[in-house]
C-alpha cells in the first residue's frame, strides 16, 4: 500500500499530539515576540537623527522633561511592568520598573539615551 496515510482518529475536542506541538511553538514564538524591548530597537535606530517630535509620536509624552543651561534637553520614560503587560523581557535583572532617559542637543535630535533601574537617578 504505497501512497497511504494511515491517519489516527481525532476525538471530538482534542487536538493530536502534533497540534500539540504545533501549538506550543506558536505560544512560544508569540511570546518571544512579545517580550521584545520595542523602546530599546527603536532607540537604537533612532539615536543620532530622530527629533523630538519623532520620537514622542513613537513614544508619547515623557514621564519628565529637563532644559540643561547649554539648550539640550533630557527626557526620562518610565516603563512600569504592570503599564505593559507581557513586556518584562525590556526589564533588566527583573526590575519592576525602568526609565529611558533620552537627551537630545540644541537642534532637538536624539544623541544619547540609556536605560536604568527606576529611582537610581
Amino acid at each position: 500500500m504505497m501512497g497511504t496515510e494511515t491517519r489516527r482518529p481525532v476525538e471530538s475536542g482534542r487536538l493530536p499530539a502534533e497540534g500539540w506541538a504545533f501549538a506550543v511553538i506558536a505560544s512560544l514564538t508569540l511570546s518571544l515576540a512579545a517580550c521584545m524591548p520595542s523602546q530599546w530597537e527603536y532607540l537604537g535606530r533612532a539615536n543620532g537623527h530622530a527629533t523630538q517630535e519623532e520620537v514622542k509620536d513613537r513614544l508619547g509624552e515623557p514621564h519628565q522633561t529637563k532644559t540643561l543651561p547649554d539648550q539640550t534637553q533630557v527626557w526620562t520614560y518610565r516603563y512600569e511592568v504592570n503599564s505593559f503587560p507581557g513586556l518584562r523581557g525590556d526589564m533588566r535583572g527583573g526590575a519592576p520598573c525602568m526609565d529611558y532617559i533620552l537627551r537630545f542637543d540644541s537642534k532637538q535630535i536624539l544623541n544619547y539615551w540609556t536605560r536604568q533601574p527606576c529611582g537610581t537617578l
